[in-house]
């Protein structure tokens, strides 16, 4: 599975508010330094649509930013991604509106795809925002932060990336 762009940020932007002390908040401009120069039009949107999900709000004004609407152990990592990913389809035959694929009516793997998607979300739904805070370098251990396993395949999952 991959994540939209848009998602990949949100979720970043949802760490960042974490680590901030209750009840503080951050700019959209600092927001979008610490994303590496992301545009604040872009940041916006992002910001609108997790404020529409209930999981930040924001404050106007001179001074004013994005908060945490709730501690980051009540926001569950899956209900996040579900929710903001709502719109995509896996694969055509997924599209509310259906697909043109011929293979439809006997096809097995739309099923196949159907459950590994709900595992996705499931395995997701275990996990809090809050269990997605940096873990000081000392503290590290390799089961906090594994390596992502290869991909079966050898297909590298980012440009530049090489088969293992």
């Amino acid at each position: 599975m991959r994540l939209l762009a848009s998602t990949d940020i949100a979720l970043r932007v949802l760490i960042l508010l974490a680590g901030v002390p209750p009840g503080g908040h951050l700019s959209v401009d600092v927001l979008a330094r610490q994303l590496g120069g992301l545009s604040r039009h872009h940041l916006h949107k992002i910001v609108q649509d997790l404020t529409g999900l209930g999981v930040t709000r924001t404050v106007r004004g001179a001074g004013g930013g994005v908060m945490l609407a709730m501690p980051p152990e009540q926001i569950r990592v899956g209900t996040v991604v579900r929710q903001l990913e709502a719109d995509q389809a896996l694969v055509g035959c997924f599209r509310p509106e259906g697909d043109d694929c011929t293979l439809l009516p006997a096809c097995r793997l739309r099923g196949m795809l159907g459950g590994a998607q709900r595992s996705f979300y499931e395995s997701l739904d275990q996990h809090t925002l809050a269990e997605c805070l940096p873990i000081p370098r000392s503290g590290r251990t390799e089961v906090d932060h594994p390596e992502p396993p290869p991909d079966p395949l050898g297909v590298p999952s980012r440009a530049g990336d090489t088969p293992l």
